[in-house]
């Protein structure tokens, strides 16, 4: 039995995302990471999963880190972990389980099977793993034994029993092996490589635009009118300061002739009495600058960030993923924020606003 069985096995799977992938779909890369192949920086865990979010607003909460395990492993073992993570989306149906017409799949939730190791058709569920963490481990050795290199001790029971017979099929190729030579080996449809490059190219298209380090969006805002909520659209630059009301002025008193008046430096004796100026509040210094920015990385809740920059205070209302709202806190913080702190976190964007215009009023 040589690796097709895995194909043939999981061609309707399959079809379920491939009639969406262009004819013209980019080059896939090689599988293992080299000088001249490393996962771009603009792939982030956080950037995989709002873009799942996007795609699967109803993810079961166990998977809620699973592009962590990705860059974990794939570092590890060498994988284009980016990749390896587009596979997924395309087996799993971006972690539902359920084909395209709504039906579940062969493969249980509960198998944390991330790719169809071992799943052979009419209802065999295939291999099952006990944590998230080592189904994509398995996933990511399964790869490697495509790529040409013998895994020792595989955790996939497939891997184990199929390795030899895999290796020796990739190399014949006499090349680097890459993700599209995983077309009608891993799964037998022809379009199984576009599939995946359709599914990366859609990630690439809105997180990797030229802004490497930037969430998706990131903009100073006014605050909004009274009756109008803030929105993207009307995202416009401003600089706020606090509100500051002029010190009062002096009130001069009329002076004996020949003396100095009120106003002036010197005291002024009157019968018996020495009357010194009264004391004129020196003019408020200038208060720091502040300004409220919005930036996103998906999701609806908000988190409320402060920091300083140039004497500048600096709020920012950062859209979150439901349950990942302090990693991604404190990315946006590591890159954009540094030295800054959350201060709040609130249910959604406009809740956030609110209470950056009070800490920072406009004019």
């Amino acid at each position: 039995m040589t690796d097709t069985s895995d194909a043939r096995r999981r061609k309707r799977g399959a079809k379920k995302v491939a009639w969406l992938a262009p004819p013209n779909a980019q080059k896939l890369p090689p599988i293992r990471i080299s000088a001249a192949n490393r996962v771009p920086a603009c792939v982030t865990p956080d950037r995989l999963m709002a873009f799942l979010a996007d795609r699967n607003p109803r993810l079961y909460p166990q998977f809620k880190r699973i592009a962590y395990y990705y860059r974990q492993h794939g570092e590890a073992w060498r994988v284009r972990w980016d990749y390896a993570f587009f596979q997924m989306l395309l087996e799993t149906n971006f972690l539902s389980y359920k084909t395209g017409g709504g039906r579940w799949g062969d493969v249980r939730i509960s198998q944390n099977n991330f790719a169809g190791i071992g799943t052979t058709g009419g209802g065999v569920p295939g291999d099952a793993f006990p944590t998230v963490s080592a189904g994509v481990l398995g996933q990511i050795q399964h790869l490697v034994a495509y790529s040409g290199e013998r895994v020792a001790k595989p955790v996939a029971k497939r891997t184990a029993d199929m390795q030899d017979q895999i290796i020796a099929i990739s190399l014949r190729l006499g090349r680097t092996v890459t993700f599209n030579d995983l077309t009608r080996r891993w799964a037998v449809d022809r379009r199984y490589g576009r599939s995946i490059a359709w599914v990366a190219d859609r990630f690439f298209s809105k997180y990797c635009n030229g802004r490497d380090s930037e969430p998706t969006v990131v903009a100073e805002t006014r605050k909004p009118k009274p009756s109008i909520k803030p929105s993207p659209e009307r995202i416009k630059l401003a600089t706020a300061r606090p509100d500051e009301k002029a010190a009062p002025a002096a009130r001069r008193l009329p002076a004996p002739d020949g003396t100095p008046g009120i106003g002036g430096t010197a005291a002024v004796k009157v019968g018996l009495r020495t009357i010194s100026p009264p004391h004129v509040p020196a003019p408020a210094a200038d208060p720091a600058k502040c300004r409220v920015w919005t930036a996103s990385y998906g999701g609806e809740k908000a988190i409320l960030i402060k920091s300083t920059r140039d004497d500048e205070v600096h709020y920012t209302a950062l859209q979150v993923l439901d349950g990942f709202e302090q990693t991604m806190a404190d990315t946006y913080i590591d890159v954009h924020a540094k030295g800054g702190a959350p201060i709040g976190r609130y249910p959604s964007k406009r809740d956030a606003l609110i209470k950056a215009f009070e800490l920072c009023p406009v004019k």
